[in-house]
């Protein structure tokens, strides 16, 4: 056993540094103390937004705008031509061949909490077709520098297929300054490999921070190394037996993962195709829903040792919550299928790291008689949080329980918790087998109870 202990232990150091490795660092790093300029490059268009500190737009344009971004919606719809008409004086666009592009703003302002100051986001497409977009055109950009308030901007790129560039919120293209407010954008050959690379990045990027889809996972597979019996000619609720086999515990758990990605690659196809279009409010709510009972289905099982059927119908929801991701981020704008495809490619790959970094500590917990209370205290623990989420989602009341989720769950603190995680089990099953206290185990063949836990159980 203690060979097994040390190979579960470097299994799950290995998956820990892969997982690391899959996506990058933090989204945003806005400063509240310049302007940004981004631009999406799609298959036919080219789009962009202006990002503005609130306070400097107070400053600049004397106006009495809320510094809270919650609270500044309404009076930035009601300032809306001013600082449109401030933008359209201060941007312009060109081709490279020096024609000036006019574009025209999309109607939702968006806001942004920020550490100095909140943001005001303006969003905007050029009114041109283009088939495909260039990769060369010129920026010229002097918001707030030209007041002399700040001493320069930023330009990113924040879409790009072409160079593998997808939700880039930090990664700096050019700066703007009050001696150089022309830039000159050169996007290099476009390239269908990294456009690949980058969707799979994405895909890993999104399991790594998407906690709702981590917590449905942990849910599910809480008792792959357990067998549900129910004892023979009882009515007896029935009980979780550890399970004497590793390979038919890893086959569950990497069953019930394989129903989850055929359910999510179902409908992740067809709201991505937009074949299918679902209210987000209810496909989040629903999938928040989902947790709850996966969590609550340890305590009481719904479908005992079979739950791959819950990970194949909540699946389907959960699909079309990543298809929703996939249209706010652009990517159904740009080589569709291939989005798609590598995006799916990305999340199973950063399910099946995480599962199996996960798997080695419910092995070695499931024979000690710690296990189940643990099993069924942190399944109270994810009802309670998938709850909270539902009642978010549904009423539109902020419970502030992601303050208290986000920050435990954030990489790389996370996997601090799985190598914790992992050495707790071990000590725990070597504290257990010392006293000669570990469970006895049960067979598990194709995952169905067995017929007589007497003669099942080693002693």
């Amino acid at each position: 056993m203690g060979r097994l202990i040390t190979k579960l232990t470097l299994l799950t150091a290995v998956l820990t540094a892969v997982v690391s490795g899959l996506a990058p660092g933090a989204a945003s790093a806005h400063s509240g103390i310049q302007s940004y300029v981004y631009f999406e490059i799609f298959d036919d268009a080219i789009a962009g937004r202006v990002e503005y500190p609130i306070n400097d737009l107070n400053e600049v344009l004397g106006l009495d705008l809320p510094a809270v971004a919650d609270d500044a919606q309404g009076a930035l719809e009601a300032n809306r031509a001013v600082i449109e008409d401030y933008t359209l004086q201060h941007l312009a666009i060109f081709s490279a061949e020096g024609v000036e592009w006019t574009y025209t703003f999309e109607n939702e302002i968006e806001t942004l909490e920020a550490f100095n100051s909140d943001y005001a986001i303006f969003n905007f497409e050029i009114d041109e077709a283009f088939d495909p977009p260039p990769r060369q055109f010129v920026v010229e950009y002097d918001g707030i520098i030209e007041s002399g308030l700040r001493s320069d901007a930023f330009l990113l790129i924040a879409t790009d297929f072409g160079s593998g560039t997808f939700n880039n919120e930090a990664g700096e293209f050019a700066r703007f300054t009050s001696d150089n407010v022309r830039q000159e954008v050169d996007l290099d050959d476009a390239s269908f490999w990294k456009g690949v690379r980058g969707t799979i990045g994405l895909g890993s990027e999104h399991i790594q921070i998407g906690t709702d889809h981590i917590l449905f996972v942990l849910a599910l597979v809480l008792p792959s190394a357990l067998v549900f019996v129910r004892r023979p000619g009882t009515d007896e609720r029935g009980e979780w037996l550890p399970s004497n086999s590793f390979v038919s515990s890893l086959w569950r758990i990497l069953k019930i993962a394989t129903m989850f990605t055929i359910a999510h690659s179902i409908t992740l196809a067809l709201g991505g195709f937009q074949i299918i279009e679902l209210s987000p409010r209810l496909v989040e709510s629903i999938i928040a829903i989902s947790i709850a009972i996966a969590a609550l289905h340890n305590i009481r099982p719904i479908w005992p040792n079979k739950e791959w059927l819950m990970a194949f119908a909540f699946g389907l929801f959960h699909g079309f919550g990543f298809a929703g991701l996939l249209s706010d981020l652009g990517l159904d704008r740009s080589n569709r299928f291939v989005s798609l495809l590598g995006f799916n490619i990305g999340v199973e790959i950063g399910q099946a790291a995480i599962i199996l970094m996960v798997f080695p500590i419910l092995f070695l917990l499931r024979r000690t008689r710690a296990f189940v209370p643990m099993m069924y205290t942190g399944s109270v623990g994810l009802a309670i949080i998938a709850l909270s989420w539902a009642f978010e989602r549904i009423f539109d009341y902020d419970t502030s329980i992601n303050s208290l989720v986000e920050p435990v769950l954030r990489w790389p603190r996370s996997a601090l918790l799985v190598i914790a995680a992992l050495a707790g089990a071990a000590a725990l099953y070597a504290f257990d087998r010392s006293r000669n206290a570990l469970r006895g185990v049960v067979s598990f063949e194709d995952h169905e109870p067995a017929e007589d836990v007497a003669d099942l159980v080693d002693a």
